[in-house]
Order: structure tokens, then sequence, then C-alpha cells
């Protein structure tokens, strides 16, 4: 993907732990939905709550980090951990400015058993 695409400048924000470059990729009216599978999915809505939201993902998997992917077509993100196994995929949608308008996270195993029937450690 190129350097000015949105999924790569939300990577490049994350892993710097950047407020503003994170800032000027989200739309100000951002909405982050949640499905982890169980009652603890949810919805965040407005800039920096989502901001909040992303920068809090590799703090719960300290041994994954994100790779640009696309999604269902859509440009994206995986968070995988170091033996191959993905444990989150997000999804993206963009306003008309290019600005990330509505993310999609995914944590439910079963969702993600797509994105891990590839790796060598599963049978």
């Amino acid at each position: 993907m190129r350097r000015d695409d949105p999924a790569a400048r939300l990577l490049a924000a994350l892993g710097g732990r950047d407020d503003l470059a994170l800032a000027s990729v989200l739309n100000p009216d951002a909405r982050l939905v949640v499905d982890a599978g169980d009652e603890s999915g949810g919805e965040v809505r407005g800039r920096a709550r989502v901001a909040r939201s992303l920068f809090g993902l590799p703090t719960r998997h300290p041994d994954a980090s994100f790779e640009v992917v696309h999604v269902n077509g859509r440009p994206g993100l995986a968070l995988r951990r170091r033996t191959g196994e993905v444990v989150g995929v997000l999804a993206l949608d963009l306003a008309p400015d290019d600005t990330i308008r509505e993310l999609w996270l995914s944590t439910a195993p079963g969702k993600l058993v797509h994105w891990n029937r590839r790796r060598p450690d599963i049978e």
C-alpha cells in the first residue's frame, strides 16, 4: 500500500503513539465498532475516544503488532502475534476527504478463523 494510504498513515500514527498524526487520520465524527463475539463488544464515537481505544489495543496483546492488510476489499490493519496468529482485524471506511470515518474491529476468534487458517502451527 502507498504511504499516503489511510491504513498506512493509521499504522504509522499507532506505531509512533503520535496523537497529532492519529487525529489527522481520523474524521472528527469517527466511530469504532468492536465485535468481540460476546457482550464485551460495543461502539465508541468521536475522534478522541476512538483514538484512546486504538492506542489501547496493543497493550492487551503486547506480543502483537499491526500490519497493513485488505479486509473484505477495504483498507485495514491486522493485529498479529509473533507466532503469526491474528488476534484482531480492523476494517476502515473512509470519508470523502480520505479521513477514517468508521472502523470495524473483529476480535471474535470464530471470525478470525479465515485469518489464521494458513498458520503453520495449526493442523
